[in-house]
């Protein structure tokens, strides 16, 4: 279970104890079936931050894959021109120069595969004009169907790719927050109740009794396992790379992570062991919602992480 989780449970607990031995018990004006509602209220807000999750995660899948297509095509283009140019004609000697500063540039991140991009640009709009001018015509640059104009089109998307992975982190952010307030005030509201019931029951040996229907301590149940990010990858581009923040991880504990198809499976059945270093799930069809969670157990039980959701997208585009 999640954290938020802990304390629906212990709402749940405490307003049956409420409920079966002082019905009108209540804490700054709040009684047993508002704690149950705000308790409840938890849930929509986990899915509201849910939600966000997922666009970011969409945000970042896009983003990869778009930076990878530049990627590619600012190392394979080059190459292409190289071979389609006779470096024995002058003036295709002369055009061959025009990609030397490309070649300085190594694509490491994605302003360097852009900065390349650009100068492969500038090289390709002196190189295509000529090859178009010779009898015969000789066709454009191209590398596996891709050429310049696909080239401009994914640098001139990339701004927004990585804009919306900004927007979408701010939701992120902001739903965790809404949910962690809520959350914390229900835990308040919990322990205060707890309190109360405890004054009553020095007086109400029935109630004391009942208290022990109260769970106030977690129990060491494990600590969540964070997902850092989950992007498509691998040689096909169709497997789900997951990798995780260390500092949550525990050797100690039984790490899996758990998936979901969504149309396929009906619930997380699907596991594997979790590799602290990353995991590759997959491979899995284009146009997929693939659920993902982490499970941690240890001898006290088990705690689950928040639900990751990832659609795969065409790759290469």
């Amino acid at each position: 279970m999640e954290y938020y989780q802990v304390y629906q449970n212990r709402a749940v607990q405490t307003a049956a104890v409420i409920n079966k031995y002082i019905p009108a018990l209540t804490v700054g004006g709040v009684n047993a079936a508002a704690l149950l509602l705000q308790s409840h209220a938890l849930d929509g807000l986990a899915q509201l931050r849910d939600d966000a999750v997922a666009a970011a995660d969409g945000a970042v899948n896009a983003e990869s894959l778009g930076q990878g297509s530049i990627h590619d095509l600012v190392l394979s283009l080059p190459h292409s021109a190289e071979g389609e140019l006779n470096d024995n004609v002058p003036a295709e000697s002369a055009l061959l120069d025009l990609l030397s500063p490309v070649f300085a540039i190594v694509p490491r991140t994605t302003e360097l595969a852009l900065e390349r991009g650009m100068k492969l640009k500038s090289a390709l709009d002196k190189i295509n004009p000529y090859l178009a001018a010779q009898i015969p015509v000789r066709g454009p640059v191209t590398s596996g169907g891709k050429s310049e104009a696909d080239l401009v089109a994914l640098m001139a998307a990339q701004p927004a790719l990585e804009q919306a992975i900004e927007d979408t982190a701010a939701g992120v952010s902001s739903a965790r927050t809404t949910l962690r307030t809520a959350a914390t005030n229900v835990d308040r509201l919990n322990k205060r109740f707890y309190v109360k019931l405890q004054s009553e029951s020095r007086t109400n040996h029935v109630l004391s009794a009942g208290l022990g229907q109260i769970t106030t301590e977690s129990g060491n149940l494990p600590g969540t396992l964070g997902i850092k990010g989950i992007v498509q990858g691998g040689t096909d581009q169709l497997h789900l790379l997951v990798s995780y923040d260390n500092a949550s991880y525990d050797g100690t504990a039984t790490n899996v992570i758990e998936l979901q198809v969504v149309g396929r499976d009906n619930d997380f059945a699907n596991r594997a062991a979790v590799d602290p270093s990353g995991n590759a799930l997959g491979p899995f069809a284009v146009g997929k919602t693939v659920k993902i969670r982490t499970r941690v157990t240890n001898g006290n039980g088990t705690t689950t992480g928040s639900v990751r959701t990832l659609t795969l997208q065409a790759p290469g585009l």
